[in-house]
């Protein structure tokens, strides 16, 4: 009896475990389970679920003891496990002292100690030598597990690799904010699903928890795939985001067209010259600039001269 878990922090969407495979006279084999832990289980029978009922020959090899249906555990979930024979005696199935803290583990699955049990009844309280569990004992067989990894989506984006997150920032810049670039012509849609179809660790296996993890929120601010957040994520954009563009892809500014310069009006007499600047010394800036809507054709440098006056 011993607890497994599927203990990462890799994009994992849950862990499969398909069989459990021992050794020993066996005999008379079941397989049970309960959710969480067996820790206070033990002795408690309709706690558990039967999975796997089956008789075998004894062997030196390993038994594959195949479950029906698989056992799934998703991240931080876990499960006690307990393979029972039938036959009396302590030679039923092999077991081991416990060595350390955890019996197996990987990026993935763990698997820690337990009890070993002598009584030939499951869940039996008396044994052949007295009270039949034991303490601080060890899984001794195989666990076949299979792994279903997470596909990308705005919703999982802080969960994956450093490296990932950054692809998938590089590729929102390329096709908002490169006209050079071909991913230009691509939308949201498109990027996102091409990213779903890439592995998680193309760009390296590196996890980081930070306390503001990253996401593409910003990316995604205006647009209608925003929708696909959720959102404690849609409110959480930086000040200083780099996109802010909106689904449609704006089109490019018209060219400005350059306005032919207009004749120049014939230079004025001296007469009137004579009477702007008179104008100049005797009036303020307004009066000036409604005197000049009077002329007929000012030149730049008298223009120039009426709005910087002031009252003399």
């Amino acid at each position: 009896m011993f607890d497994v878990s599927c203990d990462t922090i890799l994009p994992v969407e849950y862990v499969e475990i398909q069989s459990i495979s021992v050794r020993g006279e066996l005999g008379p084999l079941t397989v049970w389970q309960t959710p969480n832990t067996f820790q206070g289980k033990h002795e408690e029978m309709e706690e558990w679920t039967k999975v796997y009922d089956a008789t075998h020959p004894p062997s030196r090899e390993m038994t594959e003891l195949v479950l029906d249906p698989p056992l799934r555990l998703r991240p931080g979930e876990s499960l006690g496990l307990y393979v029972h024979s039938a036959l009396p005696g302590d030679e039923a199935i092999v077991y081991d002292n416990q060595r350390n803290h955890t019996t197996y583990r990987d990026r993935v699955f763990k698997v820690l100690p337990g009890l070993a049990h002598l009584s030939n009844r499951p869940f039996g309280k008396r044994g052949f030598w007295g009270r039949p569990w034991r303490t601080n004992r060890e899984f001794v067989g195989k666990v076949l597990y299979g792994v279903r990894w997470r596909m990308w989506s705005p919703n999982s984006h802080h969960d994956f690799p450093v490296g990932f997150k950054e692809a998938v920032m590089t590729m929102l810049m390329g096709c908002r904010h490169r006209p050079d670039s071909l991913l230009y012509l691509l939308q949201d849609e498109i990027v996102f699903f091409i990213m779903n179809k890439c592995m998680w660790d193309c760009w390296g296996d590196e996890v980081r928890r930070a306390t503001q993890p990253c996401h593409p929120a910003a990316a995604l601010r205006g647009t209608a795939s925003e929708r696909m957040l959720p959102a404690r994520l849609r409110s959480a954009t930086s000040a200083r985001s780099l996109f802010r563009s909106s689904r449609r892809r704006r089109a490019p500014p018209p060219r400005r067209r350059r306005r032919s310069a207009r004749p120049s009006a014939p230079p004025p007499s001296a007469a009137s010259t004579r009477r702007a600047t008179t104008t100049r010394r005797t009036t303020s800036t307004s009066s000036c600039s409604t005197q000049g809507r009077a002329w007929a054709a000012p030149t730049p440098a008298a223009t120039r001269t009426c709005s910087r006056s002031s009252p003399s």
